[in-house]
């Protein structure tokens, strides 16, 4: 995008942007570019006026410069989305991806039919969440939204990650009661407390993954073992204890550990089966503690 010494094409603006994040490899140059204008123009397309200021043009060089080097979108915006809901993504916390919604949809969905089925629950009264390993906040937050009378609790051993997850909740002025711990040890304190358990936990195997992950932290990806699920085995026992009898869990893995996942849920003691994403990859176990 050469400089200009007078108002700039907006749409001109995008069509280079989208040409330099093409060349970088970047999976979808289009669609990040006009993220990056309706970030720095404060409004969509179809409302870009005929030019825009020198400053602006050069603020969206600057971001589209960053994008083309691989650093995720979500950090060049210093946003994300989340079920509609907008959260800050800074270095240091994992970036949510899309899919995960389909995990929050059910949790929804899940407490939705638990506050019916639950004597005493009808009229408002509190069931109890568990976000294991919450990162930014996301899917607690997102459970909160959707159930304002939910008491919900999250878990997040990092601790710049647990304080983006509070700063997150404290934005959208919602009550997740944020902790800052190891979701691997047991807290006997939670036996048995809990309606619904979620987690988003760390469990990819070892492979080659996309240059944007790099900017990750490392101990939200790797799952650790040949399988990458070492994490998610010692999860589920303590998942389970949490829990109470009849009590719900959704767990996100990878496309490949579905059956594995199934396996190890079942020998926890839970009765378990797997859901896919959107793309109908097979990505989230779905397990019940037995019991009325």
């Amino acid at each position: 995008m050469p400089a200009q010494t007078g108002g700039v094409n907006p749409h001109r603006v995008w069509n280079d942007s989208t040409r330099i994040l093409t060349a970088a490899g970047v999976p979808s140059p289009q669609v990040d570019a006009r993220e990056i204008l309706q970030a720095v123009l404060d409004q969509p397309p179809y409302m870009w006026p005929a030019t825009i200021p020198q400053a602006s043009a050069e603020r969206i060089q600057e971001m589209v410069a960053q994008r083309a080097k691989r650093v995720p979108l979500q950090h060049v915006l210093g946003k994300m989305w989340f079920m509609g809901l907008p959260l800050k993504a800074q270095p240091g916390v994992f970036n949510v991806r899309p899919e995960t919604e389909v995990l929050a949809q059910w949790a929804i969905e899940s407490l939705t039919k638990l506050q019916g089925a639950t004597p005493g629950k009808s009229g408002g009264s509190a069931l109890h969440v568990l976000d294991m390993c919450t990162g930014s906040g996301a899917l607690a937050i997102a459970i909160s939204h959707a159930h304002p009378n939910a008491a919900v609790t999250a878990i997040e051993k990092s601790a710049v990650a647990a304080q983006a997850a509070k700063d997150n909740a404290d934005r959208l002025n919602l009550p997740v009661n944020v902790i800052e711990g190891d979701a691997l040890a047991v807290n006997a304190q939670w036996a048995g407390r809990f309606d619904l358990v979620v987690s988003n936990p760390p469990y990819v195997p070892a492979r080659e993954l996309d240059p944007e992950l790099d900017h990750d932290p490392a101990e939200a990806l790797w799952g650790g073992g040949e399988d990458g699920l070492d994490f998610i085995r010692s999860l589920l026992p303590i998942a389970y204890q949490y829990l109470k009898p009849g009590g719900r869990l959704g767990v996100e893995h990878d496309d490949t550990q579905g059956a594995k996942t199934v396996e190890l849920a079942r020998a926890a003691g839970f009765e378990a089966h797997t859901i896919p994403d959107l793309n109908q990859r097979d990505r989230f176990l779905i397990a019940t503690k037995p019991g009325a």
